[in-house]
């Protein structure tokens, strides 16, 4: 398998389980903290994007966010190949911290870049964005790797 398609199906899927986790969140704390969805409010909200029909299930929101977690695993591979071939606890707390405070870093930007940004308890949702993006990790982290290597994958990470 190519170090793209292992890039993307990792990706898809430590999404997936971080999205999974921020449901539980926003029903557990009763907030909104879907990304996707906080992401089709952004869109929604803004004076030069169209309007979407619908915030929770409309495509742009899911699209960019799994888009963000082929970003995450691609910086993975590009700075860490380690983190990705034998993933540890102690590599995916380091690599879930840095993406949990990227993460939140981006999304202060986007809420105070936008002139009208959605509403929800701003300390809970970095709070579950940082515990997310570990989630997200291990699940990226465990996937790149159970998807096996391929000699020329090796051969360039034995190279960096």
């Amino acid at each position: 398998m190519k170090t793209t398609e292992k890039i993307i199906i990792s990706a898809i899927i430590g999404t997936t389980f971080m999205t999974l986790y921020s449901y539980w969140k926003s029903k557990r704390e009763r907030q909104q903290y879907v990304e996707p969805v906080m992401i089709n409010k952004l869109i929604d909200k803004s004076e030069n994007m169209p309007r979407l029909d619908n915030e929770v299930l409309h495509p742009a929101g899911w699209g960019l966010h799994y888009l963000a977690g082929v970003a995450f695993v691609s910086a993975y591979w590009l700075i860490w190949h380690k983190a990705l071939r034998k993933p540890t606890a102690t590599k995916i707390l380091i690599v879930g911290s840095l993406s949990g405070i990227a993460g939140i870093a981006v999304w202060k930007l986007l809420f105070a870049q936008h002139y009208n940004p959605p509403k929800n308890y701003r300390y809970g949702y970095y709070r579950q964005l940082f515990v997310a993006h570990i989630i997200f990790s291990a699940f990226a982290l465990a996937s790149y790797k159970s998807l096996g290597y391929n000699d020329n994958e090796i051969k360039s990470q034995n190279h960096a």
